[in-house]
């Protein structure tokens, strides 16, 4: 009965973000984030100790009502989302490719066309930048986290996997379609802020010790494709801005090492990437760092 109810309440809320006009479904999605922000008291706190951290780090006022404001801010963006996973996903490759301005494109654009493992991060909006490689003919494999209930899982799947040029596979799953997908000359679009599956690689992120995935930097090295990182950060209703950056670092032929060296490099592209836009990283929402982390 609850998979039953969840699984009406999330059709009934992707029809009305499809049918609102669009300045009205983002002033609601804002009401929403400002409504989360003031309700969400323990949220609230580690999204603040996250973003103190950054702010500090990139010379931003890391307390006081400056703090306040961007830990606000980061509530909306994250309301604005959610509600362009629900949104967006109703146009076409194109229409969404559209919705993209990127930077440095006629450079990139050879490089991706040969296979390339590109770690993104939970910034802005990540996705409207798979629509536009697809939207350019370029073919992306993206694993995504399986999250419960499983009905809210298969919902924001069939939403994301918005059609030609980008495929969807589960995390738990997607090991051989990601290594098949690069020695075919694909792209692999992997998420790398967070380390999901514990074991990471110790790394610093704005001058504190966390883990990263060294998945990216294996991928990488396992199949003899270029490292990128990528961001996508959102401009306005509908609006978003892209970059991507090299991933480099000196190798030394172990295989393990290269990998940290890697990780370590991809590390500082994410510092470059969270600090144009720190209210939209959406990865601060979940504990970061062991000592900004749920008790802290």
């Amino acid at each position: 009965m609850a998979g039953l109810l969840l699984s009406a309440g999330l059709r009934v809320a992707d029809l009305v973000a499809h049918l609102l006009p669009r300045s009205a479904a983002y002033a609601l999605a804002d009401l929403i984030g400002r409504s989360w922000y003031r309700l969400a008291s323990d949220r609230r706190r580690l999204v603040a100790a996250n973003l103190a951290r950054v702010s500090e780090a990139t010379g931003r006022p890391a307390a006081g009502p400056e703090l306040a404001r961007l830990v606000r801010r980061a509530f909306v963006e994250h309301a604005r989302y959610y509600l362009e996973m629900l949104r967006i996903p109703h146009d076409s490759i194109e229409q969404i490719g559209e919705m993209v301005v990127t930077d440095d494109w006629e450079r990139w654009e050879p490089i991706l066309r040969q296979g390339a493992v590109v770690a993104t991060l939970h910034l802005g909006n990540p996705e409207p930048y798979g629509s536009f490689f697809a939207a350019h003919g370029l073919h992306a494999l993206i694993p995504i986290e399986e999250i419960r209930p499983r009905a809210l899982f298969e919902f924001l799947l069939a939403r994301r996997a918005t059609g030609r040029g980008v495929e969807m596979v589960p995390l738990s799953r997607s090991r051989r379609p990601m290594i098949e997908e690069l020695r075919r000359g694909g792209i692999v679009a992997v998420a790398a802020d967070r380390d999901l599956a514990g074991g990471g690689h110790p790394t610093e992120l704005f001058g504190a010790t966390t883990t990263l995935p060294t998945g990216p930097a294996s991928l990488a090295l396992m199949t003899g494709r270029p490292r990128m990182a990528a961001a996508c950060w959102r401009e306005g209703p509908e609006r978003f801005h892209a970059r991507a950056w090299l991933v480099e670092a000196e190798l030394i032929g172990d295989r393990r090492a290269d990998a940290a060296a890697l990780t370590e490099a991809m590390g500082r592209r994410f510092e470059e990437a969270i600090g144009l836009a720190p209210e939209q990283w959406f990865g601060c929402f979940q504990p970061i760092w062991p000592d900004t982390g749920p008790g802290q």
